[in-house]
């Protein structure tokens, strides 16, 4: 069998009304503020040389939104799939961190489960990740370029869960160069790849400069 490569452009979703106001987003909605529309159309503008073959999102507003801002002008195909969508954190959905804080910090720097919430834990959201993109790599040929307009706790949870990168030595490095923002910004966030079912982070945005760099020795 020949071996076959595609490459992912991962885009999260522009700033939304709840990004702005510190509530918990996960399933529920809300839209892009005048901000997350900038950075949409930075996005836009960063790939407007990379020749994609094929699109998906997320089938949140925020996304779907975010994808059409990208997209606009071109003819490559847009799909929708749930299985995009950000991780479900149950009954916290919509809250302020200050109304649950020692709760919702010690899952979400912890052991990100929220399934005795009526969320989603690890095992849940690894399951359907690769799940969509073995689907998206199966109806890909070898060499395509694919758009993915997705969330920012997914991709913060594929680095170990998917890329097999060490997520608190992510947040050491963080701190040791005094990055207080999301590690996964809003915009044009990652390149990666994938082979024959082998991942490869190929680039993460919104960090210093050789951050990828001295997160892939950490794991040598």
């Amino acid at each position: 069998m020949m071996s076959k490569t595609v490459t992912f452009y991962y885009v999260r979703h522009g700033a939304t009304l709840f990004n702005r106001l510190g509530r918990m987003q996960g399933r529920c909605d809300s839209p892009l503020v005048e901000e997350g529309i900038a950075q949409a159309c930075e996005a836009k503008e960063k790939l407007k040389d990379i020749p994609f073959t094929r699109a998906y999102t997320s089938t949140s507003e925020r996304c779907i939104d975010t994808a059409h801002i990208i997209l606009e002008g071109r003819d490559v195909p847009l799909t929708y799939t749930k299985d995009l969508k950000e991780m479900s954190w149950g009954n916290f959905e919509g809250a302020r961190d200050e109304e649950y804080p020692e709760e919702i910090r010690r899952r979400r720097f912890g052991d990100a489960d929220w399934s005795d919430a009526g969320g989603e834990n690890l095992k849940m959201l690894k399951e359907r990740v690769l799940r969509c993109y073995e689907k998206i790599y199966e109806e890909c040929e070898d060499g395509d370029i694919v758009l993915i307009v997705s969330h920012g706790a997914i991709f913060m949870h594929m680095i170990h869960m998917v890329f097999g990168l060490n997520r608190d030595y992510m947040y050491q490095l963080m701190r040791e160069h005094n990055e207080t923002q999301h590690p996964v910004t809003h915009g044009f966030a990652a390149v990666f790849r994938m082979t024959d079912g082998r991942f490869e982070l190929l680039q993460l945005n919104g960090h210093y400069e050789g951050f990828l760099e001295d997160l892939k020795d950490y794991q040598e």
